[in-house]
């Protein structure tokens, strides 16, 4: 009878391990995007409420401009500074599953000193738009943004009234603030349930960047922001990450196996002390 019970014993046992091994199938590698986004046309404010700001090159994918620039032209004896995003020229791109934050996007300033009467920038809005898919390229989630970015341009001569924190206070570094991206997200697939999240990386000629709350003004009071200084007279560049990571989830018929392998397993205990 004792056998009988080990070898009953034995069959649920490996039972439940060959349906655990069904079920927990290895996660999906990678996940398809397509990523976009730009400056609004004709939504930038300037220090002297002109239109100090010239767009060019048009995302394929948004229709917003890529690139802005303002001051005064070289032809007219200043020079200008400007911004740029990038991103894959088709939007295309690919995630890794696991593989920690990976740059889709970056976001350039040319940072110059400019002419009293050229004129900068002080307000823009940036749009984005972002796509996700399972390798089957079917859609998992589709963002769309607009978010409110405002730059603040120094004049120059230290001491700075608003130089990065723990930073050189007399380098008169430009700052920019602007909205965070859309946060984490979670989604399952399958077996395994994945959690999306965007960030930030400093990328070359970056002073530093902290996350704060801020007030645009605009009557929607404080919300999350990130917000980055950029040295002058260089080029600097955050980068926009992004990351998957994927945890399994037991199906319920799974959980009912096992459980009923360990009252099995109570039985056969109980028993074998009684005998």
């Amino acid at each position: 009878m004792k056998t009988q019970h080990k070898t009953t014993l034995g069959l649920l046992a490996g039972a439940a391990c060959l349906l655990s091994a069904q079920a927990f199938a290895a996660p999906i590698s990678s996940f398809d995007f397509t990523v976009g986004g730009g400056f609004v046309g004709g939504s930038a404010t300037c220090n002297d409420a002109s239109d100090c700001v010239t767009y060019a090159n048009t995302d394929p994918l948004s229709g917003d401009f890529l690139n802005i620039t303002w001051g005064t032209p070289f032809s007219s004896g200043g020079q200008t500074s400007g911004l740029e995003i990038e991103h894959d020229p088709f939007g295309l791109g690919a995630i890794s599953v696991g593989a920690g934050p990976q740059v889709i996007g970056s976001f350039s300033h040319a940072n110059f000193v400019l002419l009293l009467d050229g004129g900068w920038m002080d307000y823009v809005q940036l749009s984005g738009i972002f796509n996700l898919f399972d390798p089957d390229s079917n859609p998992i989630v589709s963002i769309p943004q607009l978010n409110n970015l405002a730059f603040y341009e120094t004049l120059n001569t230290p001491p700075c009234d608003d130089p990065f924190p723990g930073g050189n206070a007399t380098n008169c570094d430009d700052v920019f603030t602007t909205e965070i991206l859309a946060g984490a997200f979670d989604f399952t697939i399958g077996d395994y349930i994945y959690t999306f999240s965007f960030g930030f990386e400093a990328g070359p000629g970056l002073t530093g960047f902290t996350i704060d709350t801020w007030d645009f003004g605009f009557g929607d009071g404080p919300v999350d922001v990130v917000r980055i200084w950029t040295r002058e007279n260089g080029v600097s560049t955050i980068y926009t990450t992004a990351s998957i990571t994927a945890r399994s989830v037991p199906e319920p018929g799974t959980l009912a196996l096992f459980g009923l392998s360990l009252v099995g397993m109570g039985a056969y205990a109980r028993r074998r002390k009684q005998s």
